[in-house]
């Protein structure tokens, strides 16, 4: 592309991407809005969760805190193509989460829950034009739901580990309509999921966690964002008893347009926007290690690549795991 004469596809294209990029899945699980052509894309879970994610050691409660840093250094349209001058957004999160798994048997499995509360920081680069105004509160979306968790389980032999969850994700977070960019989405989105580990063999593991994404339209809107695939996925090897080594990453896939008043087509019709789906895959190594106290920490950092109409860069996890109870 010509950065100066700019065929009408991708002038299109990057004038949307320019004002809808903060919504490109900036963060996992921090919805916000941003006001846009067509309806931004809350979300999900990106590379949050990985190492020995479907095994937590017994029923009892949680405490585990998120740290990621997203830092995106270009942005690419529905071709796979660099839009030159398009905004970036970099952020930092923590989130902030509580598991609970009791001794209660349903489906064979321990009942639980859990809920999480995100903070966020966000700046922008606006190289290419003035820089959008946003909300300072750093509270993002409430999320909860409940889970089954299956322990120590067998498959073909092989240790299997794994839960089934069914989360919310409630507009309970900041937002004001005079700020380009909130940490509230106003969207409401339940998104299913199912996590494993399973062990082949001593000291090797694989994890790997499914979200299914369905939004709803937004608060006082008739735009709806297109429903969502992600996997987040690891293989482990535990070097020691306390150090584990991981080749981690996510990937995500938006399976369906963007809808207005129903209509899949609203998009490319009005504003000609052939394809308003999201896709990115990311890849990079991790380290975890499980304390004396129970402590349980793992540090990763992603690269994304095979990127559609959003930004691409690489995100910087911290996790951290702790076991209230020791009973």
């Amino acid at each position: 592309m010509k950065p100066n004469v700019p065929d009408q596809r991708e002038f299109q294209t990057g004038r949307k991407m320019k004002m809808i990029i903060t919504g490109l899945l900036l963060l996992a699980l921090i919805p916000f809005a941003a006001y846009s052509q067509d309806p931004h894309l809350p979300p999900g879970n990106l590379g949050l969760t990985n190492l020995q994610d479907g095994n937590p050691p017994s029923p009892g409660w949680y405490y585990l805190q998120y740290v990621q840093i997203d830092q995106p250094d270009k942005v690419k349209n529905s071709h796979g193509k660099t839009i030159n001058g398009a905004l970036q957004v970099s952020s930092l999160i923590t989130l902030q989460q509580v598991v609970f798994i009791s001794k209660k048997r349903i489906l064979g499995g321990n009942l639980g829950f859990t809920t999480i509360m995100p903070l966020v920081k966000l700046s922008t680069n606006a190289s290419g034009g003035a820089a959008p105004s946003i909300n300072p509160s750093p509270l993002g979306d409430l999320v909860t739901g409940p889970l089954v968790q299956w322990f120590n389980r067998k498959l073909f032999g092989m240790d299997y580990s794994h839960r089934l969850e069914v989360d919310v994700a409630v507009p309970t977070g900041g937002y004001h309509s005079t700020y380009d960019i909130n940490p509230g989405s106003r969207v409401w989105r339940v998104f299913p999921h199912y996590t494993f580990t399973l062990s082949p063999v001593k000291n090797l593991s694989f994890s790997m966690r499914h979200h299914l994404n369905y939004y709803f339209k937004g608060i006082g809107t008739d735009d709806r964002p297109g429903i969502t695939y992600n996997f987040n996925y690891s293989a482990e090897y535990a070097v020691t008893r306390s150090i584990f080594v991981e080749a981690a990453g996510y990937y995500l896939n938006q399976l369906e347009q963007d809808a207005h008043d129903g209509d899949h087509n609203y998009f490319q019709h009005k504003y000609g926007i052939t394809d308003t789906r999201e896709r990115v895959f990311a890849y990079g190594p991790g380290v975890g290690f499980v304390f004396p106290s129970g402590l349980f920490l793992e540090i990763k950092a992603m690269k994304e690549a095979a990127v559609q109409n959003r930004s691409e860069g690489w995100r910087g996890t911290l996790a951290l795991s702790y076991k209230l109870n020791k009973n």
